[in-house]
């Protein structure tokens, strides 16, 4: 089972817009070093709609490199068509990656019966486990928990999920119904204590990339019972959480990168950097943030 928090890692770019690996490799080294339970490539963080798909190769590559074994990986391979996801995910198996991460079929208007099969039909070509991502505001796609669980009960390999919905009782029924061993995984790094509180295994975030000794440290917290020390690191977030999801990410995410030392260049558009009023914001308190993240 996937547990603890997991960092939807960003793609590096540099200059040319090219992936970046070296900058990958020295995130890569960051996360393992801070403690994060494991590393997801390819998110929506990562950018993976901008890029080919041998550059979806040459990431899983080098995070697989340069990770070493050292954490697990979930690898997302989150294009529309299903041949695309098989291929990626194909990839990831071979690379060595834990598991892979599958959007519901987007944009082509798929009802339930076409999504479950989507599911099936990838769970049957590739022998990996398979975390569903669900992010209705991201995909057009909500499922309601029975949708959910009708999955995750008949597709056996479909033994995780990411939610974005930032529905609690959604979640609330997903871990009440799911199969043993299944792991709900919180994709909203404002709902972290919430839904861990509940009962959730861990999550699967963007500010992992960022502050990761902080979330690591807040999910042990919980697991401790110790939610008042837990609370504050959460409360502690919510700020930069709004500043960092104001505008599409990763843009704002990368510019806090810079400020922390750890650049991973632009954007590829449409995302574009954030705007002026996004950095004041972000110039204004992620000192703080990173002084309590290298304690």
């Amino acid at each position: 089972m996937m547990k603890g928090i997991h960092t939807a890692l960003v793609t590096p770019f540099d200059g040319d817009l090219k992936v970046d690996t070296e900058a990958l490799r020295r995130s890569v080294e960051h996360q393992v070093s801070a403690g994060i339970a494991g590393l997801c490539p390819l998110g929506g963080t990562g950018e993976p709609l901008s890029q080919t798909l041998d550059e979806h190769r040459l990431v899983i590559d080098t995070v697989m490199e340069a990770g070493n074994g050292r954490v697990p990986v979930t690898v997302g391979c989150l294009r529309g068509g299903q041949a695309e996801v098989i291929e990626m995910a194909r990839h990831a198996r071979s690379a060595g990656a834990q598991r892979v991460m599958v959007v519901p079929p987007y944009f082509y208007g798929a009802r339930f019966h076409d999504i479950k099969r989507h599911y099936m039909e990838v769970a049957a070509a590739v022998d990996l486990p398979i975390v569903l991502f669900h992010s209705p505001g991201r995909s057009g796609i909500r499922l309601t928990a029975d949708d959910l669980l009708t999955i995750f009960h008949e597709v056996p390999t479909a033994s995780a999920m990411k939610d974005a919905s930032g529905d609690a009782i959604l979640a609330a029924e997903v871990m009440a119904g799911a199969p043993e061993g299944f792991a709900f995984l919180q994709g909203l790094d404002e709902l972290l204590l919430q839904t861990l509180a509940l009962g959730a295994s861990g999550a699967i975030v963007s500010l992992g990339e960022l502050l990761p000794r902080s979330l690591a440290r807040l999910f042990e917290l919980v697991q401790r019972g110790d939610l008042a020390t837990a609370r504050e690191i959460q409360l502690g977030i919510m700020p930069l959480c709004r500043l960092i999801y104001g505008e599409p990410n990763p843009g704002p995410l990368k510019h806090a990168l810079a400020r922390a030392g750890r650049p991973a260049g632009p954007c590829r558009p449409p995302i574009h950097g954030p705007l002026p009023a996004t950095v004041e914001g972000l110039d204004e308190i992620l000192p703080g943030l990173l002084e309590g993240e290298a304690r």
